[in-house]
């Protein structure tokens, strides 16, 4: 068994904290973020971004380059984020990924995609990868918004995880609740949508699930959302319940809010 995490819109980031001083650079995008933290934790998770499946090709698009992101972070206030444009990608290359997936992934591992996608994609791209993944017997969680998240939808994908507003995007609907219905797809084992300080809301197996989120002193929210993937699936590696999961996930998103850095695994216990 083994664990991917696929970025498909990677950035490369200049962050700037006001009143501080720091101007900290990093290769970004969702995925990244959540193999970082599952390294940390002990998961040799592997970093996959939409270019690496690109790797062997060459005409791939009008823009194959990867997003400049720039962002203003005033600590424990407002964070914001100016990018480049998605690279968009043209039919050929989309094929090319679509095999270099199917041929790298075996039956038991875990796809992780997390992050916006780059354009150009056929439609039905991803439903079509992720059913004939999953009849592979791969088991994978989807970590998105927006059109890329509807595909998945569709197809009843594993695992369901965005935050509220990326839900109500996605589904055009206001409420946790009726975004939660709405994203729940077949053969859905979970939809977990994040609610900031709020803690967040699930439903697992047919159950709902709602668990708060301990105060903290916030510097910096940048990432917590994908501490919360990467600890639902250590949670499911790991095979504890899934209200363990789901209270040690908003455990760690909080924390991170603190902006100390990846959060270690003794946070998790409890």
């Amino acid at each position: 068994m083994r664990v991917w995490c696929f970025t498909p819109n990677p950035v490369r980031e200049r962050k700037f904290v006001v009143g501080s001083g720091r101007v900290e650079i990093s290769a970004g995008g969702k995925g990244r973020n959540v193999a970082r933290q599952l390294c940390a934790w002990g998961v040799p998770a592997i970093s996959k971004t939409i270019f690496d499946a690109l790797a062997s090709g060459s005409d791939v698009g009008s823009d194959p380059r990867e997003r400049v992101g720039w962002a203003l972070v005033r600590e424990g206030k407002e964070r914001i984020d100016f990018f480049t444009m998605d690279p968009e990608i043209n039919v050929t290359g989309w094929a090319r990924i679509g095999k270099y997936w199917r041929q790298v992934l075996r039956k038991g591992d875990w796809w992780v995609v997390a992050g916006s996608s780059a354009t150009g994609w056929p439609k039905g791209w991803w439903k079509k990868l992720i059913g004939d993944l999953q009849k592979k017997g791969v088991s994978v969680l989807v970590d998105s918004r927006g059109a890329l998240l509807r595909e998945a939808v569709k197809v009843g994908v594993d695992w369901i995880k965005c935050n509220l507003a990326e839900a109500e995007e996605t589904t055009r609907l206001k409420g946790v609740d009726r975004c939660i219905r709405s994203l729940k797809g077949d053969e859905t084992t979970g939809v977990v949508v994040t609610l900031g300080k709020d803690g967040l809301a699930a439903e697992v197996n047919g159950a709902r699930i709602f668990v708060s989120a301990p105060q903290v002193r916030v510097l910096d929210a940048t990432g917590s959302g994908d501490v919360v993937t990467a600890t639902i699936l250590y949670g499911e590696l790991q095979k504890w319940t899934m209200e363990r999961t789901l209270r040690a996930a908003v455990k760690a998103g909080a924390w991170n809010t603190k902006g100390e850095g990846n959060v270690a695994k003794a946070i998790l216990r409890g």
